[in-house]
C-alpha cells in the first residue's frame, strides 16, 4: 500500500511537472523552504520529546490559541511544535505561538513523512480539524507515535471525497487514537470513515474571545486613523465580493459621506487585483502596511497584513463577511461576532452552517440573498446605532454560550497523546 501510495503520488506529481516549474520560478511560496515540504524539519534536542501540532491555514491556527495556551500551563515542561501548509499559516503561527518551532507540514511521500517524524521525535501529533494524509498517519502508527485529531470538522464536500476514497482513507482514520468532532453532524462523518470521534465542541468559540472589544476597538481605530466615523469592514473576501462591496460603498456614501471601507482579500496574492478594484471605481486606497499613525484615510483601507484582521473587526460598525457571495462556504463569523460587531453574509455558508445557524438564530447576523438586500441592510445598521449595537450584543452573547470545547479538547488531548510522556 505505502509504495503504492508513493507510486500514485509521483505519477500525479509527473503530470504536474510544467506546471509546479512554473509556479516554482513565478511563485515564492512554492520555493519557500521547500526543503522542510520534503521533511527538513527543524531537529528537535535531546531534551522532552515535542508536541507536535498541524494547523494547515491561518484559521486553524487561530483555532489552537486557546489549546496551545492550556497545555502550556498545564505543561510548562512540554515543547510544542507547530506546522502549517501554507505561508500564510505559517506566518500567523509565528506571531500567535512565539517560542514554538515552526515549519512546513510534508509531502504525503513515506520518505518525507518518516524523515519529519525522525527529526521532531514527537511524542505526539494533534491534527487541527483534519488534515488526515494516510502515509504520514501510518508512518506515525509504525513508530508508535499517537495522532489525534482536535476540532474536527468534515464538511459535506469533503465527506464526498474522502468517502469516493475509502479504500485509502478509512486505514488512516481507524489508525487515529482519539478524535474530537466540533458537533454531531462532523462526528458522523468521521465515524463512517472509521474514527472514533467524541462531540467536543468547537473552539473557535473559546479562541475569539481572547480580545477585550473596547480596549480592540481603541487601538484599531487609531491604527487605521478611523477617528469616529462608521465603518464597514469586510473580512476574507474573494471574486467577485470586492466587485459587489464596492459598488455598494459607493450607493452608501450618498447617505453617509464620512462612511469608510476596510476589505480584507482572503488570499493576500489577490492584494494588487483588489487595489485596481478600487482605482477603477474611482475611490481612494490605502494599504494598511503603509499608513501612518495619525493619518485620516478618506477612501478604502486594504488590509495587506496576515494575522491582524481578527482584531481590525474591533474597529467596525458593521462587518461583511467573505467567501459568501462566492461558492466558498463562508469564512469565520465568530470573531466579529465575539467583538460585538452586527454581521451580514450572503447566502453561501456551508463552511460555519452551525456557526452561523446559532448567531442568526440570536439575532446577530443577516443572511442576504442578493447584493440589493446587501445595501438595504447595510444602510439600516448604520442608520440606527440602537439596531447596531443590540445586534452586535445577542451575536456576542451567542459565542459566550458556546465556549467550553477547550476543556473537552485539553483532556482529550491529555488522555490519548499525553498520557505517560
Amino acid at each position: 500500500m505505502i509504495l503504492l501510495l508513493d507510486v500514485a503520488y509521483l505519477a500525479l506529481g509527473v503530470l504536474l511537472v510544467p506546471w509546479l516549474l512554473f509556479k516554482v520560478a513565478t511563485d515564492s511560496r512554492y520555493r519557500h523552504r521547500l526543503g522542510e515540504r520534503l521533511g527538513a524539519a527543524p531537529r528537535s534536542g535531546e531534551g522532552a520529546r515535542p508536541l507536535w501540532i498541524h494547523c494547515a491555514s491561518v484559521g486553524e491556527v487561530g483555532a489552537a490559541r486557546p489549546l496551545v495556551r492550556r497545555l502550556r500551563e498545564a505543561h510548562p515542561e512540554l515543547p510544542v511544535r507547530v506546522s502549517t501548509v501554507t505561508r500564510a499559516g505559517r506566518e500567523a503561527a509565528e506571531q500567535a505561538f512565539p517560542g514554538a518551532a515552526v515549519f512546513y507540514f510534508p509531502l504525503d511521500f513515506s520518505l518525507a513523512a518518516g524523515r519529519a517524524l525522525a527529526r521532531v521525535r514527537p511524542a505526539g501529533v494533534v491534527l487541527v480539524e483534519l488534515e488526515v494524509w494516510p502515509n504520514f498517519v501510518r508512518a506515525c502508527a509504525r513508530r508508535g507515535i499517537p495522532v489525534v485529531v482536535v476540532n474536527g470538522r468534515m464538511s459535506e464536500r469533503s465527506f464526498g471525497r474522502y468517502r469516493a476514497l475509502a479504500w485509502l482513507f478509512r486505514p488512516a482514520f481507524r489508525r487515529l487514537r482519539a478524535a474530537g468532532a466540533q458537533n454531531e453532524a462532523y462526528a458522523a462523518r468521521l465515524r463512517e470513515m472509521g474514527a472514533q470521534p467524541l462531540v467536543t465542541g468547537n473552539l473557535k468559540y473559546d479562541a475569539a474571545l481572547s480580545f477585550d472589544p473596547d480596549q480592540a476597538e481603541r487601538e484599531w481605530r487609531g491604527i487605521l486613523g478611523l477617528g469616529d466615523a462608521p465603518v464597514l469592514v469586510a473580512g476574507s473576501t474573494h471574486d467577485p465580493e470586492e466587485r459587489i462591496l464596492l459598488a455598494v460603498y459607493r450607493k452608501l456614501l450618498e447617505p453617509f459621506p464620512r462612511l469608510r471601507l476596510v476589505l480584507a482579500p482572503r488570499h493576500l496574492e489577490r492584494v494588487e487585483e483588489v487595489q485596481k478594484l478600487v482605482e477603477a471605481a474611482d475611490l481612494k486606497c490605502y494599504k494598511r502596511t503603509r499608513l501612518s499613525p495619525g493619518d485620516g484615510p478618506d477612501g478604502v483601507i486594504l488590509l495587506d497584513t496576515v494575522g491582524e484582521l481578527a482584531r481590525a473587526y474591533a474597529a467596525a460598525t458593521a462587518v461583511f463577511i467573505g467567501g459568501t457571495f462566492s461558492s466558498r462556504g463562508g469564512q469565520n463569523m465568530l470573531e466579529p461576532a465575539a467583538l460585538g460587531k452586527p454581521i451580514v453574509s450572503g447566502p453561501s455558508l456551508s463552511n460555519f452552517a452551525d456557526v452561523a445557524k446559532a448567531l442568526v438564530d440570536a439575532g446577530g447576523m443577516r443572511v442576504l440573498d442578493n447584493p440589493v438586500e446587501l445595501g438595504l441592510a447595510l444602510g439600516e445598521l448604520l442608520s440606527s446605532p440602537g439596531l447596531a449595537r443590540s445586534a452586535g450584543e445577542k451575536g456576542r452573547e451567542a459565542v459566550r454560550s458556546g465556549r467550553g470545547a477547550i476543556d473537552a479538547t485539553l483532556a482529550l488531548v491529555e488522555s490519548s497523546v499525553l498520557k505517560g510522556t
